[in-house]
C-alpha cells in the first residue's frame, strides 16, 4: 500500500502530539545511551532495514512513476504485473538487475531479466505481461544491486466461483513489461507530507518505507522524527523506530515489524494497524498518520500425504497403512487464516477420516496455518483394483487444498 498522507493540523490532537515529538528528540538524543533503570524506555518493536534495497514489493499499476495496489495477490485474469524495488544508499552503484522467475516443483525457473538505472534513496520497477491470461502459480522478483539481493513472492490465483480450467485455454507466457526508475522526490515547500509505503511479505511481518522532506538549518533548527504504531488503539501506541535525516534533507525510514508484538497485536486478514509519522520541524510537531488494512488470504492449504508404505506398491485386503496428512498454509505471500478441518475420503467417496480444529484465537499463533493427522488405515475387503485415498482441508473460505495417494490392490 503507498500513501501520501499529508499533515494533520487537528487541534484536538495538537498536545498529544506536541508531547510525542518531544518524546521522539529525547529518543534521537539518548538513542544507544543505555541504561539498566526499570524506568528506562522500552527499545523500539520495529528492525531497521538498511543497504542498497530497502524493499520489493509487486504492484497492478506503475501511475506517475510510484506503484499502486501493492499486492501480492493477482487474479488469473490479470495481464500485467509490476516489481518495485524501494532504495536506500547505494554508494555509486548506477545499474539495477531485476530477474523473473516462477516458482517449480525443481526450483527457480528464470523467466527472463532486465537491468534498471538507479540512484540512491529513488525507486525502481519492472513489469512482466502477457498476452492473454496469467499463467496459474507463484512467481518470484529478486533485485541486485551493490552486492546485495532482496526479493519478493507473487501468487496467480483464481476468483471465487470460478476455477483455473475456466482460462487454461488463455494462459500466455510471461514476457519483459516496461521498467523504469523514479528519483527521490524534492518537493517545493518542505515537511507537508510523509511518503508511505506498506507490505506484508509474510505471515506476521510487515514492511514500511517512509520519506519525507524536512530539511535542517539554522531558520528550521533541528529536525527529528519517529514512526509509532498500534493495532488497538485503546493500548496505547508503541516507538518503531527513528527516522534518520540524510545530506539532503530527507528524513527517511525503513522498519521491519512483527504485527504480533504490537498492542492488540494480530495477523488476521483485514485488520487494521494504525501508524504515525511524529516529525518535530521548524519549531513545530507535526503528525502524519496512515493505516494499513491486511491483506485477504486467497490461496488454498497445501496438502501433503505420507504413508508407511510408498505409494504404487501394491497392497492387500486387511492389510495396515499408516498415514500422516499434512494442510499448511503458504508463508512468504501476507497473512493467511487458520487450517478448519481435514477429510480423508475413500475410493467410493465415503470418509474415513475426519478432524476439525478448533476455531483460532484472535491473536498470532501460527501453528494454527499447519496442521498434521496421523491414522491407520486397514485395506478393505473387496477393493477396488486401484485403490486411491484422497485428503481435502479447508483454510480460506471457499478455498480447498486437495491431494491423492493410490495402491495397486492384490487379487
Amino acid at each position: 500500500m503507498f500513501h501520501r498522507r499529508p499533515v494533520s493540523r487537528a487541534p484536538s490532537g495538537w498536545t498529544r502530539w506536541q508531547a510525542l515529538a518531544g518524546i521522539v528528540a529525547l529518543v534521537a538524543v539518548c538513542a544507544g545511551c543505555g541504561s539498566s533503570s526499570s524506568t528506562s524506555a522500552p527499545p523500539p518493536l520495529g528492525r531497521p532495514t538498511y543497504g542498497p534495497i530497502l524493499n520489493v514489493v509487486t504492484a497492478a499499476q506503475i501511475i506517475g512513476g510510484q506503484p499502486r495496489g501493492l499486492t501480492q495477490y493477482f487474479a488469473v485474469r490479470n495481464r500485467r504485473v509490476y516489481a518495485v524495488a524501494f532504495l536506500g544508499d547505494l554508494h555509486g552503484a548506477t545499474q539495477m538487475t531485476m530477474t523473473w522467475s516462477r516458482l517449480t516443483g525443481h526450483g527457480l525457473q528464470p523467466l527472463f531479466s532486465r537491468q534498471v538505472p538507479v540512484t540512491s534513496y529513488g525507486l525502481a520497477y519492472t513489469g512482466g505481461q502477457t498476452g492473454g491470461t496469467l499463467p496459474l502459480g507463484t512467481y518470484q522478483v529478486s533485485a541486485t544491486v551493490g552486492g546485495a539481493t532482496r526479493s519478493v513472492d507473487w501468487t496467480v490465483f483464481t476468483p471465487p466461483n470460478t476455477t483455473g480450467a475456466n482460462f487454461a485455454h488463455t494462459a500466455s507466457t510471461l514476457r519483459p513489461g516496461e521498467s523504469g526508475s523514479t528519483p527521490q522526490s524534492i518537493p517545493k515547500i518542505p515537511c507537508q507530507q510523509v511518503l508511505s509505503t506498506v507490505s506484508m511479505p509474510s505471515t506476521t511481518n510487515v514492511r514500511l518505507v517512509l520519506s519525507a522532506y524536512c530539511p535542517q538549518d539554522r531558520r528550521t533548527g533541528p529536525t527529528r522524527g519517529a514512526l509509532i504504531a498500534t493495532m488497538d488503539r485503546n493500548a496505547g501506541e508503541w516507538l518503531i523506530g527513528t527516522l534518520h535525516l540524510q545530506h539532503d534533507g530527507m528524513l527517511t525510514g525503513s522498519f521491519s515489524l512483527d504485527v504480533c508484538s504490537l498492542p492488540g497485536g494480530t495477523n488476521q486478514p483485514g485488520k487494521s494497524l494504525f501508524y504515525s509519522s511524529v516529525v518535530y520541524f521548524d519549531g513545530l510537531a507535526r503528525n502524519f498518520t496512515g493505516d494499513y488494512v491486511l491483506p485477504p488470504a486467497h490461496l488454498a492449504p497445501v496438502v501433503i500425504i505420507k504413508s508407511s508404505v510408498p505409494a504404487g506398491r501394491r497392497v492387500h485386503p486387511g492389510e495396515k497403512v499408516v498415514l500422516s496428512v499434512t494442510a499448511a498454509e503458504p508463508a512468504a505471500l501476507g497473512p493467511e487464516v487458520a487450517i478448519r478441518s481435514i477429510r480423508i475420503t475413500g475410493p467410493s467417496g465415503e470418509v474415513v477420516k475426519f478432524r476439525r480444529f478448533h476455531k483460532a484465537p484472535p491473536g498470532c499463533d501460527v501453528a494454527w496455518l499447519r496442521r498434521t493427522i496421523r491414522f491407520t488405515y486397514t485395506v478393505p475387503a473387496g477393493a477396488p483394483a486401484t485403490l486411491t485415498l484422497t485428503a481435502s482441508a479447508i483454510g480460506a473460505p471457499a478455498r480447498t487444498g486437495t491431494a491423492t495417494i493410490s495402491f495397486p490392490v492384490a487379487g
